[in-house]
């Protein structure tokens, strides 16, 4: 299989997209755990101000419990410490507290205790609610989905990502629950879960599943290659398909008595689907990641110069005809520099070709350190070198030329330079004229270099109409 340097670009490109989309997907999360921390600090102050709208939006319904509220909070802000190096101890202590919090509430229910009332804020308005007859407690649903939050937190900063998010994906499903119970009027779908624990379970479920995008089920999610798509359009519609037949035929099921069962069938479906879908995903970008790390190496072999790592001369090639057609598009000049080592058989007679690769390595690395991001510069063959100088004048190619004379005659190299003095090139120089192909150009610059070493070497020559 044949690989252009455009193949390499495109794949580069790429895989920027790829980082650049998870970490906006890391911010985006971060952003909903903060927006959850400023609406849980909202409902509390409902307490505090006796503002039961605040913690209560629908008049007579579930409210938002206080533990709730403060177990979201601290789940919120673990979730925005995430990654910071200074919070290392201080993360897992709030994501292990709201653990704690919920598996107290969840042995009151099961166990019938009264622990978490010692621990409980505003518990006598509380007390007054229920005596009056009103919702406000944090039930077991609620509780199930705070430990799985806290113990997916827990998990990713233990370094066990993919399993975090699995702990994650069923955390998120509660709140789902209470949605379809909402969306279709099945009370007991959402029980004692208010509207605004559900939708405030949803952004933060989505913000602990998504804190570690570049990891795991999510970062395969993510992928810009065919998995990632093909998983990101399946799991759209295992979500949207269930749903939808389930807003059709419920009161069919109504009238039957058969709601709570569907409604069931319809979030174990989804879920079953996405999970599915996503462990396949991961699957398949594995072996994907292998493929395009094959694709990748064999590519750099063809283009890249395995001693010096810079453009090999079928890479120049390639780069340089692109270069003249855009420099003939917009009537810019461009120059072409050759660069040969002077005395280089001497090099490897006297110190071997070890330090002889020492020296070629060298002299790459002080080509591409001295001329600019848009030019180009390769390794021809043996100890030839060449460079593209885009949109240049024949005054700042000349002071490029000469730059990297100098700096190539600066260059120490230990075991060589140390011991039989400075290493030194001869340059030739050419201009790239209007309908000249690449090759009619490197030949006017391999005579300019021909002049430089017939006039002393080390020297820099520019190829003039008179040597036509």
């Amino acid at each position: 299989m044949a690989f252009s340097s455009l193949d390499l670009l495109e794949n580069e490109k790429q895989n920027i997209a790829y980082e650049n989309r998870t970490r906006y997907v890391e911010i985006i999360a971060k952003a909903l755990a903060l927006g959850c921390i400023l609406l849980s600090v909202l409902s509390l102050s409902g307490y505090v101000f006796s503002a039961p709208q605040l913690y209560r939006p629908i008049a007579g319904g579930s409210a938002t419990h206080p533990l709730t509220a403060i177990t979201i909070i601290l789940i919120g802000f673990s979730v925005f410490l995430e990654h910071k190096k200074h919070f290392t101890i201080l993360n897992p202590l709030l994501a292990i507290t709201a653990l704690l919090i919920s598996l107290t509430v969840m042995s009151d229910i099961l166990l019938s205790s009264k622990l978490a009332v010692h621990f409980t804020p505003f518990i006598d308005t509380v007390n007054v609610e229920l005596q009056a007859g009103l919702s406000n407690s944090m039930g077991i649903n609620t509780a199930l989905m705070m430990a799985f939050l806290s113990s997916a937190l827990l998990l990713g900063q233990l370094g066990n990502v993919l399993t975090a998010q699995l702990f994650a994906f069923i955390g998120l499903a509660v709140p789902m629950l209470s949605i379809i119970g909402y969306a279709y009027g099945i009370t007991s779908f959402f029980g004692h879960m208010s509207i605004l624990t559900t939708m405030y379970g949803m952004f933060l479920g989505g913000s602990v599943l998504c804190i570690h995008a570049k990891h795991g089920a999510v970062h395969a999610l993510l992928s810009p290659h065919i998995g990632g798509r093909i998983a990101r359009f399946q799991v759209g519609i295992g979500c949207f398909v269930p749903i939808c037949i389930g807003y059709l035929f419920i009161q069919t099921l109504i009238s039957v008595k058969l709601e709570d069962l569907f409604g069931l069938y319809v979030v174990v479906i989804s879920w079953f689907i996405i999970v599915l879908i996503i462990f396949s995903a991961i699957i398949q970008e594995k072996i994907d990641e292998k493929r395009r790390d094959a694709e990748l190496a064999l590519i750099k072999a063809a283009t890249y110069d395995s001693l010096t790592g810079i453009a090999n001369r079928r890479h120049f090639m390639e780069l340089a005809k692109s270069t003249l057609e855009q420099s003939a598009l917009v009537a810019s000049e461009t120059y072409i520099l050759m660069l040969d080592v002077d005395h280089f058989k001497s090099v490897n007679d006297r110190a071997g070709h070890a330090i002889g690769d020492k020296v070629l390595i060298a002299i790459a690395s002080t080509l591409t350190n001295s001329v600019r991001k848009t030019d180009s510069v390769c390794r021809l063959g043996g100890e030839e070198f060449a460079t593209i100088l885009p949109k240049t004048s024949e005054r700042d190619a000349l002071l490029v030329a000469e730059k990297i004379r100098t700096a190539v005659e600066q260059t120490d190299i230990p075991g060589y330079t140390d011991i039989y003095g400075q290493v030194t090139i001869s340059i030739g120089l050419a201009k790239a004229e209007d309908q000249q192909t690449i090759d009619a150009v490197l030949s006017h610059a391999d005579n300019a270099l021909y002049q430089a070493k017939e006039s002393g070497r080390n020297k820099v020559a520019k190829f003039t109409d008179e040597d036509k």
